[in-house]
């Protein structure tokens, strides 16, 4: 039969990626910390006419960065949970499901990935602009 079992290359493969996936999840925890801090640091300059729109676009995308990741976070413990329950040699079709799953797991990580640095330079970017400005005006 042609399965997936928790001794295989493809298996070990999966797993190794998904543990991967787990840690740039808890990395994205940490750093949506740093990128709420460094806004709130900044708000009241932020709220000014000339940012405000940027400020409300950045605002928007930080929220559905936070849903994307918490999405993701439960579909990755799920994934993992998977990959880790399995003790026993896997019928074909169960092979076929975690690949799928793992399949899925990478676009949402790519996503999460990009959607996350875009958003981050967008974030540094203004506040680039910002200091500029406050450096320009001394």
């Amino acid at each position: 039969m042609n399965g997936i079992n928790s001794t295989s290359a493809e298996y070990r493969q999966y797993h190794a990626i998904a543990r991967h996936w787990a840690s740039d999840v808890d990395f994205f925890k940490i750093e949506t910390v740093f990128l709420h801090h460094l806004l709130d640091d900044y708000f009241i300059r932020l709220s000014g006419p000339k940012y405000v729109e940027g400020l409300k676009s950045i605002g928007k995308k930080l929220l559905q960065l936070e849903k994307d990741k918490y999405s993701t976070d439960i579909h990755l413990i799920e994934h993992l949970k998977n990959l880790e329950g399995q003790t026993e040699d896997l019928v074909f079709a169960r092979g076929e499901f975690l690949a799928d799953t793992h399949e899925q797991m990478e676009k949402a990580m790519t996503h999460l990935n990009k959607t996350y640095r875009d958003l981050k330079k967008e974030l540094f970017f203004l506040i680039q602009q910002v200091i500029k400005a406050q450096q320009d005006t001394i």
